[in-house]
């Protein structure tokens, strides 16, 4: 008769509670499973739980266990504990024990590991806390990361770190140090040889590290390094410890030099792109005696021969004293080279062994050197011809233009040129003997040969592209083994009707 009635007040009211549309409808609850903590400590809240609900209809749905489906639940005694679950009309049990035994309070176990390497990472199980209980019972457990706050290896130092284990918390301290060196081995850069009197200058030492990384370490506090002296002559033994690794050396203190100069003797002539050759030092001892010692490479504060002409050399002498002098750089001519290529040329604008720096620029002119030329009243540019680029604008009484170069042997040479004409605006031939005079190795020779007209047209500087090449403008010169120079210097002509503005290459050619 009450659920006819509860039907009833549903076809009426149509307003019901959700537990009077389930026990009418078709999605009645059949059955409740619930599953939720068992195990409780005195005092405890409901730690939560979940049930299946299966409807008449087969249908199955997980829901949430709220304190207002529950009765029974108590925690404020130790027992055996049934709890009633109501739902949809159905009731479900499940037994709780609730136990007087609880945590009381924790401590970090002894043998937690303390000791850090910087940089490195806590490892699951590095500590561990000992776990006292209500009843006089302990248990031990391992911390993981997630339980730490403070953990920090990124300084060396000690860090405070805390372990936090439900409602408990502890506190341990860590030490976090530079890694300990496996192994160490001498720098191949360490200073090995002194003077009398010399103070400690470092010890560089190549360390392999626990943590796997590898650095080039300096020592330089003396107070680390065992066995140094420098007050007499001889060899000492000295080692040196860094973060747990031994490396044990030699060094050789040198009698004590007062003064150094440079010895006669030494390579003053290079060519192009020579190596350091050789040169000595003689070094006065502070007890009066004298020694020579080779420069080397590694004393060399400068040395430079990538461009011909006059240079110098600087030589440092173990940081006490600098010493300079001067060499001389020049092209270098192979007499196999000039065979093989018949002419051997020197292209105009090529520093490494023709030298322009005497040569001034003829006035309202901008470069020595030019690839182009342009036509008579009009700004359209094309090439000369020449092969390179040529000399340009220094027709001017008294410029010089110098080539030097080394040779490998003696021998008898000709020499040549490639130029323009530029006389009666590029119309006219040139006389060499009219435009220069010659030396060769300081000696004045004779030249000759006429250089034509540059000008294809009939125009003034226009379609200057003639060349003449002329392969010998001073007979056979007797040219020495190493240094040659040829001094080509314009005449007082060249001030007033003489122009000779291209000059595109120089020959040196063997006579075979």
């Amino acid at each position: 008769m009450k659920k006819a009635m509860i039907c009833i007040c549903l076809a009426v009211a149509l307003a019901v509670s959700a537990c009077c549309l389930t026990a009418c409808g078709s999605d009645a609850v059949r059955t409740l499973t619930v599953r939720g903590q068992t195990e409780y400590i005195v005092g405890d809240v409901f730690a939560g739980a979940e049930m299946t609900v299966v409807y008449e209809n087969g249908r199955r749905e997980q829901v949430t266990v709220t304190a207002e489906m529950m009765s029974g639940f108590d925690t404020s005694v130790a027992g055996v504990k049934t709890v009633i679950v109501e739902y949809g009309g159905k009731v479900a049990e499940f037994v709780i024990s609730v136990s007087d035994l609880y945590v009381s309070s924790m401590a970090i176990a002894e043998d937690s590991v303390t000791d850090y390497v910087k940089g490195s990472a806590y490892a699951d199980g590095d500590a561990s806390v000992v776990l006292m209980y209500t009843d006089g019972s302990t248990e031990t457990k391992d911390v993981t990361a997630d339980m730490l706050t403070g953990f920090d290896t990124s300084e060396a130092g000690d860090v405070t770190v805390s372990v936090a284990f439900g409602k408990l918390t502890a506190t341990y301290e860590i030490s976090v140090r530079e890694p300990l060196a496996l192994s160490a081995k001498l720098n191949s850069d360490t200073r090995l040889t002194y003077r009398v009197g010399d103070e400690f200058d470092s010890v560089l030492l190549d360390v392999d590290f626990e943590d796997g990384t590898k650095s080039t370490v300096t020592i330089d506090d003396v107070s680390q390094v065992v066995g140094f002296d420098t007050a007499s002559v001889g060899e000492r033994t000295l080692s040196v410890s860094f973060r747990g690794a031994t490396v044990t050396f030699a060094i050789e203190v040198l009698k004590s030099v007062s003064s150094v100069t440079l010895a006669d003797g030494y390579d003053s002539l290079y060519g192009v792109g020579d190596p350091f050759g050789f040169a000595e030092l003689e070094l006065t001892y502070a007890d009066g005696t004298k020694d020579t010692v080779p420069v080397t490479e590694d004393m060399l504060a400068e040395f430079d021969t990538s461009e011909s002409g006059e240079s110098e050399v600087v030589v440092d002498f173990e940081g006490r004293q600098t010493l300079t002098y001067g060499i001389f750089v020049a092209g270098r001519l192979t007499a196999a080279e000039a065979t093989e290529a018949g002419a051997y040329k020197m292209q105009a604008e090529d520093e490494d062994y023709v030298d322009m720096s005497g040569a001034a620029l003829q006035p309202n002119a901008s470069s020595k050197f030019e690839s182009v030329t342009q036509k008579a009243g009009t700004n359209e540019e094309y090439s000369n011809g020449a092969e390179g680029s040529s000399t340009a604008n220094i027709s001017v009484e008294g410029n010089k233009i110098v080539i030097r170069f080394i040779a490998d042997a003696a021998g008898k040479f000709r020499f040549g040129m490639s130029a323009q004409s530029g006389s009666g605006s590029g119309m006219n031939d040139t006389q060499l003997s009219d435009a220069f005079s010659l030396k060769v190795n300081g000696g004045d020779k004779a030249i000759s040969g006429t250089v034509r007209r540059a000008t294809a047209g009939s125009v003034a500087w226009k379609d200057m592209t003639q060349w003449t090449e002329l392969t010998d403008v001073a007979g056979e010169l007797d040219l020495a083994a190493g240094l040659n120079t040829i001094e080509l210097t314009f005449l007082q002509k060249t001030a007033t009707a003489i122009r000779l503005p291209n000059i595109d290459y120089f020959m040196i050619t063997p006579v075979v």
